[in-house]
């Protein structure tokens, strides 16, 4: 360990110790150090010295004066789910802001205060008891607050609602020199406030998220699992949903999916159907229903609160759910049928939808072995095409992404629009791409399609983040996840071959172009900072001059937008109170 870092971490110890355990520090091998570095995936974590829960903005500002003074390195964790290497986690000293967990709603202006460590399963069951709700990201898997507004945040709502970042009223956020300030849309720090919405944590450390809050009918969902041989009729049904467009207030996500996790392959495509419930439409998924269905078992995880859910048909009609078995499965039942008239759907409050999202990433379902075709069919490597319900999960129970799993990544290019090619070559792609699984670790592959409706930019605000009206887009999101550190290699490589092949197949078709801005939550490393803030890149540079002059921000990871060259005709940087920051020196090679 090196002086600096030694002295650094002596510093921040005496911060701890004044602050009557407020904050914390924690030493190898604890188990709050464990909870401190570990993240979403294995690949993500990263061995730290020490690991720090600051419990004040104050306490942050005595510490972000020490790194600024002792230029060592640091990660910001809030939920860990970067599955980037490095972009929270770090070697040095890791920060992690669970003690900023509060959650309240201002009836005034209607608008939720949502503390930086706060994950959007907290922040929903909280929203909800007021009968409102927030354009946030994804519940089940542990998502963090922080990281996904600040890297810009689609949601299932952003066809709209706008990106997470364009709900954003107010940020509290000590700066790299100590600064504890408060930036909104106008005053002093209106250029902070753009610059922190998509910019990641290139500006200093965010402690409070003020956010919009919306009155909105709960939604009508519905999660489509088919198996590849009705593909062609499943990829006419979502490039037919695309075309008609027919409300922004349906949303359609869709993925190919690959498994190696039970001792042998297992494909399926899954459809989410999400639309809004306050619209009186005619069913915009119609074509899916008329595919063919049967049923899967699924785990029972309903709880005292929420008595047994109905299933809906287009005819008036419902069922209840069905038996729990000594398992701990329940029937689901669903409409058998070939007509477009009557679909199975459930109505969900939007926790409960985000989970059906998640489940796209997780897993694949149970096969209900008590039926005979299923179980002959899944000996023989097939997989059924089904139509999954969930009711709504306990409170209390174990949350993936908590602990480590395997290793993984995120990647993905930016579409426009999809067409029907397009949407061939991706399913192409991820059978390519899943060949070679048992052979490299491989445990899942999954290729994702989530069409951005022609509107979802209508009311895009200035930001980091390129997001204009008349100009949609959306990332078309590559997730693989595999076992051992000896097969990194293969699959970053593999995924961005696949990438690099859908990129060309998406430009000769016109579905992209290379100006459209990266998604940095779901970017690999190798993509340039500039291709993620392309035209705003010039004007960031200059602002993370002007608040971070001694380039404290750097030690810490996430794409890093650099300092400019010269820091001539950028303004004056802001005063510190403590004379040892601005004062001293810069050892910043700028360029």
């Amino acid at each position: 360990m090196s002086s600096s870092l030694t002295r650094a971490i002596n510093d921040i110890k005496a911060i701890c110790e004044k602050s009557e355990r407020r904050s914390r520090i924690f030493a190898y091998g604890s188990s709050g150090y464990k909870d401190s570095v570990r993240h979403f995936l294995e690949s993500s974590s990263e061995v730290a010295q020490v690991a720090v829960c600051p419990g004040t903005a104050e306490d942050v500002s005595q510490i972000m004066k020490v790194l600024a003074r002792r230029r060592v390195p640091f990660g910001i964790k809030g939920g860990g789910h970067a599955t980037n290497p490095k972009f929270s986690s770090t070697t040095g000293i890791q920060l992690y802001m669970s003690f900023f967990d509060k959650v309240k709603y201002r009836s005034r202006d209607k608008t939720l205060s949502v503390g930086s460590g706060c994950l959007w399963d907290q922040v929903y069951r909280e929203i909800l008891t007021q009968k409102r709700y927030v354009i946030g990201g994804s519940a089940r898997e542990g998502v963090g607050v922080a990281g996904w507004l600040l890297g810009g945040g689609y949601s299932l709502y952003s066809n709209q609602y706008g990106l997470g970042i364009d709900n954003i009223v107010e940020f509290e956020v000590v700066l790299p020199n100590g600064d504890i300030v408060r930036a909104k849309s106008t005053g002093r720090y209106s250029d902070l406030f753009e610059a922190l919405k998509g910019g990641g944590n290139n500006f200093g450390i965010v402690t409070e998220f003020v956010l919009k809050t919306y009155r909105i009918q709960p939604p009508s969902s519905r999660l489509l699992n088919f198996c590849n041989a009705k593909s062609e009729k499943v990829k006419s049904a979502i490039a037919n949903f695309i075309n008609a467009e027919e409300t922004q207030k349906a949303v359609l996500v869709a993925a190919f999916r690959y498994y190696n996790e039970i001792g042998k392959d297992q494909s399926l495509i899954t459809v989410l159907c999400v639309r809004d419930g306050s619209e009186n439409i005619l069913d915009p998924f119609r074509e899916f229903e008329s595919i063919p269905q049967q049923s899967r078992r699924e785990p029972n995880r309903q709880n005292a609160r929420n008595a047994p859910r109905l299933l809906k048909n287009a005819t008036g009609g419902s069922r209840s759910g069905g038996s729990e078995d000594a398992n701990g499965f329940s029937d689901v039942f669903v409409f058998n049928t070939d007509s477009e008239d009557v679909v199975n759907e459930l109505e969900l409050d939007f926790f409960e939808t985000d989970e059906l999202f998640d489940s796209i990433y997780g897993p694949p379902p149970p096969i209900d072995q008590e039926d005979t075709d299923t179980a002959a069919a899944t000996a023989s490597g097939v997989v059924l095409d089904c139509a999954r319900t969930l009711t709504e999960p306990a409170p209390k129970v174990g949350m993936s992404g908590v602990g480590e799993i395997a290793r993984g990544r995120f990647g993905c290019i930016m579409v426009s629009k999809y067409n029907r090619n397009l949407i061939n070559a991706i399913d192409k792609q991820a059978k390519e791409s899943a060949t070679n699984m048992k052979e490299n670790g491989g445990k899942r592959v999954v290729f994702e399609i989530w069409p951005a409706h022609s509107k979802i930019f209508d009311n895009s605000t200035p930001s980091a983040y390129p997001h204009k009206k008349g100009s949609p887009f959306g990332p078309m999101v590559v997730y693989c996840v595999w076992e051992g550190a000896n097969n990194d290699h293969y699959w970053v490589n593999e995924m961005q071959r696949a990438l690099r092949n859908l990129y060309q197949i998406a430009l000769t078709e016109g579905c992209t172009n290379d100006k459209l801005p990266f998604y940095s939550n779901t970017s690999l490393d190798s993509t340039k900072v500039s291709e993620i803030y392309r035209e705003n890149y010039g004007n960031l540079r200059r602002v993370r001059l002007k608040y971070d002059p001694q380039d404290v921000m750097k030690h810490a990871g996430g794409f890093r937008i650099r300092l400019p060259r010269t820091r001539q005709s950028f303004g004056v940087a802001p005063k510190s109170s403590n004379p040892n920051v601005n004062g001293e020196r810069s050892y910043v090679q700028y360029g």
